[in-house]
């Protein structure tokens, strides 16, 4: 079964709402997945009535608060991210990168900078529950491209995202400070 997952605060700007939508969609379509929601929040109550009254109980789990998040990431095809609010950078999106896991976001705040749409994820415009849908059914449909996607959001974690790089960007930042105290 493919498997998509979110790791987020169960709050509005997060978009769970329009995951659910999209679930929706795709059930519709009568295709066989599953959508993993990990995280706490104080909007859990609303968004599992939201499940049920958009008949996806059966395709979406309410997972809690994961401490686990490797082994949470390591069982998904496919990791989104649907904010549109307070979204500087994931680090769940980072994460999953830096275990070859594609992911398809929201245009908000951070994340077409971490995500090269068409390279190691899709991008979708914030809110809008039918274009992702369409993004997850097209990595469904094709798993090569799904593999591809997988291979390079490595790839771009290692060249872009590692600790050593942040460090080095620091430094520099730095070091160009000083240069122009002279």
């Amino acid at each position: 079964v493919f498997t998509m997952g979110i790791l987020a605060r169960l709050e509005p700007y997060k978009g769970h709402q329009h995951i659910l939508e999209a679930a929706q969609m795709l059930k519709e379509a009568g295709r066989d997945f599953r959508i993993l929601i990990a995280g706490t929040g104080g909007y859990e109550t609303e968004l599992r009535d939201t499940a049920q009254r958009l008949d996806v109980e059966d395709r979406v789990l309410f997972l809690g608060f994961v401490k686990d998040v490797g082994g949470l990431l390591s069982i998904l095809d496919l990791q989104l991210n649907a904010s549109y609010g307070t979204e500087t950078s994931s680090l769940s999106i980072l994460e999953g990168m830096s275990m070859g896991l594609p992911a398809v976001v929201s245009d908000y705040g951070g994340n077409p900078w971490l995500i090269d749409d068409g390279e190691d994820g899709l991008i979708f415009p914030a809110r809008d529950a039918a274009a992702l849908a369409r993004a997850a059914a097209r990595l469904m449909d094709s798993r090569t491209e799904l593999a591809r996607m997988g291979k390079r959001a490595l790839e771009i974690f290692k060249q872009r995202f590692t600790g050593e790089i942040f460090a080095k960007n620091i430094e520099n930042v730095y070091l160009d400070t000083l240069k122009g105290a002279k």
